[in-house]
């Protein structure tokens, strides 16, 4: 049986009965099954593979250079033109349980000939390992780019991180990580971040279908929400979602952002005119999108 066909643990034999906010059993998982927005997901990975493969044979890379001892833990790197340059690290999406790096370097091409270094990171996939160990693996991967950003023409202080659906979850985690504390390294070791149709509350994440292969409880489910863990002192962020999004995640995407000025933070939010859930992924890398235009911004590099 599949997931979104299994029975979650809170299930009520009252199909009307709502479950969160204002969404019955079936609504709610729903809204956080984006493949109801296209008619057939595989063309977009597809896309990313074979875009990917294409950026590959155009620039210098260094691929699978490992950041830690698992063998899932690795980095596509693509190196800047010229020393002291932004990097761009991208924690990429799949539900947490699917894609990898290297199917996912196509922004190389928009961010290299800017002037830029980006990094792709690789990681273990849910449920083969916790979500909490997939958030520790891209902080230690992000430690890692601090550590040996030179080596490939990046400055260390001019880390910049991506996320895009489970990755803009996961880059939300890594927005709010105490550095300095926990890790040994500057408190503003990230200078921003630019996330895209994340998930930054995972509660009722925790109460659909997702949760057969999440496996979150109440408690993990707030440890793991970034939503809960802002402070004043964040970095900037970019905060954006597709037009077409499914109603939760752009719902998730506000109260974030509301959330992250509330604390007194510098916070963008964009909405991507004609965009899904999918098409989401390519905005990184489209040359006349408004997402792009601000990743340059923040990174401070010419637009073109």
């Amino acid at each position: 049986m599949s997931n979104r066909l299994a029975r979650p643990v809170h299930w009520t034999d009252n199909p009307a009965m709502k479950v969160y906010r204002d969404y019955d059993q079936a609504e709610l998982d729903r809204q956080y099954d984006q493949t109801t927005l296209v008619a057939d997901p595989s063309v977009y990975h597809a896309r990313k593979r074979r875009e990917s493969e294409r950026v590959r044979a155009a620039f210098d890379c260094r691929l699978g250079v490992p950041y830690g001892p698992s063998p899932d833990e690795w980095l596509d790197i693509f190196p800047a033109a010229e020393p002291g340059a932004p990097v761009l690290v991208l924690v990429h999406g799949g539900a947490w349980k699917g894609g990898s790096a290297r199917d996912n370097q196509f922004p190389a091409e928009a961010l290299v000939p800017r002037g830029a270094a980006f990094v792709a990171v690789n990681f273990s996939l849910v449920p083969a390992a916790t979500l909490a160990e997939q958030v520790r693996q891209n902080r230690a991967a992000v430690a890692w780019v601090h550590q040996h950003a030179r080596e490939f023409g990046a400055d260390p202080e001019r880390i910049h991180l991506a996320g895009v659906s489970s990755g803009g979850h996961v880059g939300g985690m890594l927005a709010v990580t105490d550095w300095q504390r926990d890790w040994g390294l500057p408190a503003d070791t990230l200078k921003g971040a630019v996330l895209v149709s994340g998930m930054y509350d995972l509660e009722p994440v925790r109460l659909t279908w997702r949760n057969r292969y999440l496996d979150l409880t109440p408690e993990t489910a707030a440890a793991l929400s970034p939503i809960h863990a802002i402070r004043p002192g964040g970095i900037p962020l970019v905060l954006a979602y597709g037009e077409d999004e499914l109603a939760e995640f752009k719902r998730q995407t506000g109260e974030m952002a509301d959330a992250w000025r509330a604390a007194g933070n510098p916070c963008e939010l964009l909405v991507l005119a004609g965009t899904d859930h999918y098409a989401g992924n390519f905005a990184l890398s489209d040359p006349d999108g408004p997402l792009l235009a601000a990743v340059f911004r923040q990174m401070g590099l010419q637009a073109g």
